[in-house]
Order: structure tokens, then sequence, then C-alpha cells
């Protein structure tokens, strides 16, 4: 299937006024607020193992978010709602570039080194994550391979940062 297939089923198909609530909420699990609030909020817990997860959460999302915001420079992908007719949009983001999904690749950052510090929690931690990849396309703000190499970005710089900084 195609991206534009796919983005148009999930922003028009699956289109309903509960979807709209809670893909608005999730999507907010990868937003900037949530992305230094936890890592903050554990760094200043004053308990060892929250402060070491915070710092592990901090290095990968610097890696991820470098990344993200040099490959959106660089390609200069202009977002759906901006680039084609009838997306359904609610909030535009400020942000005019589109690839790659930053939010998703924060929630899979955060996924990944949450999952490797409790992993009988990884499930729950990955299914947030897609989520909020899925939220990405439904709200019309990404296409999908967006959201795939935002997922791919999180992955490779999880690798890194683990290999690099623990």
């Amino acid at each position: 299937m195609s991206d534009l297939r796919v983005l148009f089923f999930f922003n028009h198909g699956l289109r309903c006024r509960i979807m709209d609530f809670f893909m608005n909420i999730f999507t907010q699990l990868g937003s900037v607020v949530f992305a230094v609030l936890l890592p903050l909020t554990l760094l200043l817990s004053g308990k060892d193992t929250l402060i070491n997860t915070g710092i592990r959460i901090a290095a990968a999302l610097i890696c991820s978010q470098t990344v993200v915001l040099l490959v959106k420079i660089l390609v200069h992908r202009p977002r759906p709602f901006k680039a084609l007719e009838n997306i359904i949009i609610r909030k535009p983001t400020r942000d005019l570039n589109s690839f790659p999904s930053g939010h998703t690749c924060a929630a899979f950052s955060l996924a990944f080194v949450l999952a490797a510090i409790v992993p009988g929690l990884s499930l729950i931690f990955f299914f947030l994550a897609s989520l909020v990849g899925f939220s990405r396309i439904y709200l019309g703000v990404h296409y999908p391979t967006d959201v795939v190499i935002g997922f791919v970005t999180a992955y490779v710089s999880h690798l890194f940062s683990a290999s690099v900084f623990f």
C-alpha cells in the first residue's frame, strides 16, 4: 500500500470523535514537553536507579533528536496538511518539515531505554510508542514513511547511545 493510501486511510477512514480524543492524547507522549519532563523528573528524584534511567533517556533523546533535526533540515519534506488537499487537521504544528517524525522517534527512544531497564513491561512501552506513531498519521501531520524512519532513527540512536555511554 502506498504512503498516500495509508495516510488517507488513517486520516479519513478511521476518523471519529473517540479517535480524535485519544489520538490527541497519545501524540503528547512523543512531545517535547513529555520528552523533557520525564528524564528531568527522574534526574531530580534523588534515587540512584531513577537518576540512572533519566541519564539513559536523556542520552538516547539527545542522540535521536539531533539526527531528526539534521534530517529535517536536509530533506525539507512538507507536512501532509501543507502539501496535500483534503487532509483533516485540527492543530497544525509550527514545524513545517515532516521527515522524519520527531514525536515517533522520541516515543520509541523512550520505549527502547525503558524496555532495556524493565523488560517485563516492554510490550506496553512499544505499544504506547506505536500509538504515538499512529497518532501522527491520523492527525495528518506525518506520512507513514516519516513514522517508520522516526522508529528506525530511534533504534539506531538507542544502539549508539547505549554502546557509547553505557
